[in-house]
């Protein structure tokens, strides 16, 4: 029993993990509007108890390490306080709103932005690059999130 109640765990995990990939394929898309997306798990628990995967990426290459931060900082209320790292690249947050944050790159080889935006316990990470402006990519991201969220009953 014990062997079929992990395996039924394990296909279950791996049904969700190909969903996330599925979602941030279809947000990425062509990488018309934004050229990176991804999706961490955020959770109300106590800062010592957090642990944070990624979920799924594309377009960009987070590590474990930078993935951890900065969702500490988002639980923590703090991302707008520091830079954020996504990706080899560093934003500084601009806009602070009730669950989400904007922010532009502060390279000066590269003009572009961030979007985090929280999703029940999931955090949804989007960056872009010109020639798309932040007028085009938030509202793009936030339409991706809700149509999620409402495929997902949130």
């Amino acid at each position: 029993q014990v062997g079929m109640a992990q395996r039924a765990n394990a296909t279950a995990a791996s049904s969700a993990a190909k969903n996330w990939e599925r979602y941030v394929g279809t947000l990425v898309g062509q990488g018309r509007t934004i050229y990176g997306a991804a999706v961490l798990p955020i959770t109300p628990e106590a800062p010592g108890v957090r642990k944070s995967v990624i979920l799924a990426q594309k377009g960009i290459s987070m590590r474990v390490p930078e993935a951890t931060l900065l969702v500490e900082t988002v639980m923590d209320g703090r991302v707008h306080r520091d830079y954020v790292h996504a990706s080899g690249h560093q934003y500084l947050i601009t806009t602070v709103m009730e669950s989400s944050y904007y922010g532009r790159c502060t390279s000066t080889a590269t003009v572009g932005g961030i979007a985090l935006v929280k999703m029940g316990p999931f955090l949804v990470l989007a960056v872009w690059s010109e020639p798309t402006t932040a007028a085009q990519a938030i509202p793009y991201v936030h339409r991706s999130v809700d149509e999620l969220a409402a495929a997902m009953g949130r």
